[in-house]
Formats: structure tokens, C-alpha cells, sequence
């Protein structure tokens, strides 16, 4: 009976044995399954990580570039700008010299001709005083010969009366008619009026 009972302790001890060394490889497989697991966990995590740092990186690439070309762009309206400025200022220039040369043209023009017709009146002035002087001096001259065929006419009038006095004295005297006649004839011939009408 006591090797019986030895014999099963044995054996229980021997199963006792097993099922610790199975509990062991279980626990063991435990163990190393979780560790896979969390290796697994951790290689997905980095691989996460890893994505997210690089599509961080896309975007940031991405939004540098972007920032780049809104630069370059917003540069290039700028400059445009800038050169369309100094066309419009330039334009506006010529522009203001050609209107000034036009109005100094214009002036210029107008100066002329108000010479010109001051010329042209100074002139007509001129003119209109000669032919007034003219007209003047031959009134004048015309007054002058009136007046002086006048006083002739009067020089006349006055000899003849002296003749004709000096012939009724010579009558009266008793001069012969031949010799008065030819005094007569002598003296009353028609003198040269002054003025030629």
C-alpha cells in the first residue's frame, strides 16, 4: 500500500510538475505575446508619428511654398505698379510740356498777331494824319492864293484909279488925245491873275 500511495504521490507531483511548467510556458507566452504587442504598439506608434511629422512636414513645405509664391506674386503687382506709376507720371509730363509749348504757342500767336494790327492801325493812323495834313496844306495853300489874288485884284483896283485920276489930269492938263490914248492903252492892259482857275 505505501509503495502504491508513493507511486501516486509521484505521479501528482510529476502533474503538479507539468501544469506548473505548462502555467509557466503560458504565463511565458503571456508575457511574449504582450511584449509583441507592445513592441507592435510601439512600432505603430512611431510609424504614426513618423506619418504625422511628415505630413507636418508636407504641410509646412507645402504652406512655405505657397507663402513663396503669394510673395512673388504680390512682388511682381508691386513692381507692376510701381512701373505703371512712373508711365503715368512720365505720360502726364510730356503731356503737361506739350500743353505748356501749346500755350506759349498760342500766346505767342496772339502776340503777333496784336502786333500786327497795331502795326496795321499805327499805319492807317499814319496815313489818315498825311492825308489830313494834305488836305490841310492845300486848303492852305488855296485860302493863301484867294487871299493873295484878292489883294491883287485890290492892288488893281486901286492903280487903276490912280491911272484914271493921272489921265483926267493929263486931259485936263490939255495933252494932246494921241498921247493920252497911248498912256491910256499903256495902262489899263489886263494884268496876270495870281491864281488859275
Amino acid at each position: 500500500v505505501s509503495t502504491q500511495s508513493t507511486g501516486i504521490e509521484k505521479e501528482k507531483e510529476i502533474a503538479h510538475m507539468r501544469a506548473l511548467q505548462e502555467r509557466a510556458k503560458d504565463q511565458q507566452a503571456e508575457k511574449d505575446a504582450l511584449r509583441a504587442k507592445r513592441i507592435q504598439e510601439e512600432v505603430e506608434r512611431d510609424q504614426r508619428k513618423k506619418d504625422r511629422e511628415a505630413a507636418q512636414k508636407k504641410a509646412q513645405t507645402e504652406a512655405q511654398l505657397r507663402r513663396a509664391r503669394e510673395q512673388q506674386v504680390k512682388m511682381q503687382e508691386h513692381f507692376l505698379a510701381i512701373e505703371a506709376q512712373r508711365e503715368r507720371q512720365e505720360f502726364e509730363r510730356v503731356l503737361a510740356v506739350q500743353q505748356q509749348g501749346q500755350i506759349q504757342e498760342e500766346q505767342k500767336d496772339r502776340n503777333a498777331r496784336s502786333k500786327r494790327l497795331q502795326h496795321a492801325d499805327e499805319v492807317r493812323k499814319q496815313i489818315k494824319e498825311k492825308e489830313a495834313d494834305l488836305i490841310h496844306a492845300r486848303q492852305m495853300f488855296f485860302e493863301e492864293g484867294i487871299k493873295l489874288d484878292q489883294e491883287a485884284q485890290e492892288r488893281r483896283r486901286r492903280l487903276d484909279e490912280i491911272k484914271k485920276k493921272k489921265l483926267e489930269e493929263l486931259q485936263g492938263a490939255g495933252v494932246p488925245s494921241k498921247y493920252v490914248n497911248e498912256v491910256s492903252r499903256r495902262a489899263m492892259k489886263p494884268q496876270t491873275s495870281l491864281i488859275t482857275h
